[in-house]
């Protein structure tokens, strides 16, 4: 997946979203779950001679099934029971290394533990600010320092938002991260966001000047020492 695409993730009873399967962004079909005993005898080898049933089961468990790779997905309630996994978007991939995996680390437990996983992004966050030539050492400082060299207002706000989810993953605060998946999984795409606007883009920028031809780089340094 592009880290640039939208992400829609995974939600009960919604037509469409990135399958946590294949990872497309995909139609789903929906249907209650029924359980049904097979008369001849067809099951897994360790449930085969133990005694079946055959009823509706309640309401609340529903199964939906993805139009692109045709796998299923579980869930009670509201809930994603079945894969146990909450698909996101890529790392940017420049990201360092280290800052990657606390990413991926962070994704995979994000549906056990969402308060778990906005503690390890914290953890990205002040890797981040290091990258970013920061000390790393205290993000506030850190943010603090990069406002003063000219942050644009729009990644303060996404670097402070990481900041504070990520204290009150870690320490008792206002905000309850325990049960909220879904402020969690935004904090994904700011990660991504900050990692795009402070190091991708520059970087895409300093390729294309540094392609141009040499006398016209030579003009424009000529024409900012006149200046």
């Amino acid at each position: 997946m592009s880290n640039k695409e939208q992400y829609y993730p995974p939600k009960h009873a919604e037509g469409q979203f990135h399958c946590p399967h294949c990872g497309v962004y995909a139609k789903q079909f929906w249907a209650n779950i029924e359980a049904t005993r097979n008369n001849t005898g067809n099951y897994n080898g360790k449930i085969a001679n133990l005694s079946g049933f055959s009823e509706p089961l309640n309401t609340a468990w529903t199964i939906s099934s993805c139009e692109h790779c045709a796998r299923k997905i579980i869930w009670l309630n509201d809930s994603m029971i079945y894969p146990n996994v909450m698909l996101v978007q890529n790392p940017n991939p420049d990201l360092d290394n280290e800052i990657q995996k606390d990413y991926l680390e962070a994704a995979i437990i994000l549906n056990d533990s969402p308060r778990s996983s906005a503690a390890i992004l914290r953890l990205a966050l002040q890797k981040l600010c290091k990258q970013l030539g920061e000390k790393g050492d205290n993000i506030n400082n850190d943010i603090g320092e990069l406002v003063k060299k000219g942050l644009n207002p729009t990644i303060q706000k996404s670097l402070d938002a990481l900041r504070i989810a990520g204290n009150n993953a870690v320490h008792p605060g206002e905000l309850d991260l325990s049960e909220d998946k879904e402020r969690v999984l935004k904090l994904f795409s700011l990660i991504n966001f900050i990692a795009e606007k402070m190091i991708t883009e520059p970087k895409e920028v300093e390729n294309f000047y540094e392609e141009l031809p040499v006398g016209a780089k030579e003009a424009v340094k000529k024409r900012d020492v006149q200046e």
